[in-house]
């Protein structure tokens, strides 16, 4: 199965490890799961308004029977938008994420390929992975906009220190504290107090900015390993339900 990068072997070598946690901008894959989280909140929204319509509409006329023919565009709309789920989170993931081998019916015999998609599980778990998908991409959404609003805050704080107030200030204002060690040793006592105040800091120079936008460089290359391990959950979660289903029938017609 191709896909844009294939996983690579994880080594415990500190090396290794320092030089995969230092070139995740550089790995086309950590772009492909940016891309992939990225569209799955608009999706997750046109999903969550388009599928109840539908069927809500086919059920509610079918009494008169406008609606089944409502009911059946959105069933195979379903069918399709699930071999295209599938079939991008194969492409883009490093998961597999394979079509099943059923024997489905043409949609050159109607009949039989309705009747399979009604009973077919692959329907039914498609559509729950639709449903669900506003959540998914509410949680990748939200991630995205958090980690890169706080990375790039950092990153360019160079830019803007001198008009913005940069800084830490204690949630409780200033902090005030006395530590002290006291032992006995013999006839001795012995006592140890160190004052420290915690107070407001802000970067009122160049070098503090600098210093700043390189703990959030560190930052970025964290943020992009918490999306290329949220992006491995998502494709194990498009796996679990999508994984097995009906490949796409326009494109079986396609293929012919």
């Amino acid at each position: 199965m191709s896909r844009l990068v294939s996983a690579l072997q994880f080594s415990a070598g500190p090396r290794t490890l320092l030089r995969r946690f230092l070139g995740v901008p550089l790995r086309l894959q950590t772009y492909a799961n940016l891309l992939y989280l990225s569209v799955q909140f608009p999706l997750g929204i046109a999903y969550a308004v388009a599928l109840p319509l539908g069927f809500g509409l086919g059920i509610g006329l079918s009494v008169i029977l406008v609606g089944l023919p409502i009911l059946v565009v959105t069933l195979l709309g379903v069918r399709e938008l699930t071999a295209l789920e599938r079939y991008t989170a194969d492409r883009l993931l490093v998961v597999d994420v394979d079509a099943g081998e059923a024997d489905v019916p043409s949609l050159a015999d109607p009949v039989d390929h309705l009747k399979h998609a009604l009973t077919s599980l692959s329907t039914w778990k498609g559509v729950v992975f639709l449903l669900s998908k506003v959540l998914v991409g509410t949680a990748a959404f939200t991630l995205l906009v958090s980690l890169g609003a706080i990375s790039l805050s950092l990153l360019l704080v160079p830019l803007y220190y001198r008009s913005v107030n940069v800084g830490v200030r204690p949630v409780s204002g200033e902090v005030n504290a006395e530590p002290s060690v006291e032992f006995a040793l013999q006839t001795w006592e012995i006592g140890l107090t160190i004052p420290f105040r915690l107070t407001t800091w802000y970067v009122t120079t160049l070098p503090e900015a600098l210093a700043v936008s390189a703990f959030g460089l560190v930052a970025t290359l964290v943020s992009l390993h918490v999306c290329n391990v949220a992006a491995r959950a998502a494709g194990w979660y498009a796996s679990l339900l999508v994984g097995g289903t009906d490949r796409s029938a326009i494109r079986r017609i396609v293929d012919a």
